[in-house]
């Protein structure tokens, strides 16, 4: 199964009055994850679908992600995506969602880094850039060191070698 992993683009700055979750996409932010999103597409990446974390950054996120994508399914607001997602709720999103080949999830740092590592089985740790995306070839009855790294989309590069993306 192919798992995309998506940080949301940068957002405003904590602190201006808005509680975290209604903190929304820079213009900035949008300008670089289109291009993100427009090299996935020159990739040929599609995923059979896209969840969300429900805050608003994400959503906008995922909103640019499928538009980008020519995505026809429905953006799904999965609560499992809030700030402090790990392996057990990457599991229950699988069980809801298994008959996907191909799963878009749009998250929180540093919550995919955690994932990250522990479904490449990383010694180390890992960080993930806003507006990032990341490809993870994944078997399901194998998720803490089963995972194979495919890509890594950041603006306009793409990165195909593991070393390089993760260092």
């Amino acid at each position: 199964m192919k798992l995309i992993l998506v940080r949301h683009a940068a957002a405003i700055d904590r602190g201006i009055g808005l509680a975290d979750e209604r903190r929304y996409l820079t213009p900035e932010g949008r300008g670089y994850f289109r291009k993100t999103a427009r090299t996935m597409r020159e990739q040929g990446l599609a995923p059979d679908l896209i969840l969300t974390s429900p805050l608003l950054r994400a959503v906008q996120t995922a909103d640019i992600l499928a538009e980008r994508l020519k995505y026809a399914g429905e953006l799904i607001v999965a609560d499992d995506l809030e700030p402090g997602f790990a392996l057990p709720g990457l599991e229950r999103l699988l069980a809801k969602h298994g008959d996907a080949r191909a799963f878009c999830l749009v998250g929180h740092e540093p919550d995919l880094s955690h994932l990250v590592v522990t479904l490449l089985g990383l010694p180390g740790s890992c960080r993930f850039r806003k507006g990032t995306a990341l490809g993870l070839d994944v078997d399901p009855g194998n998720l803490r060191g089963g995972a194979r790294f495919e890509w890594l989309a950041a603006g306009r590069e793409f990165i195909a070698s593991r070393d390089q993306a993760l260092k």
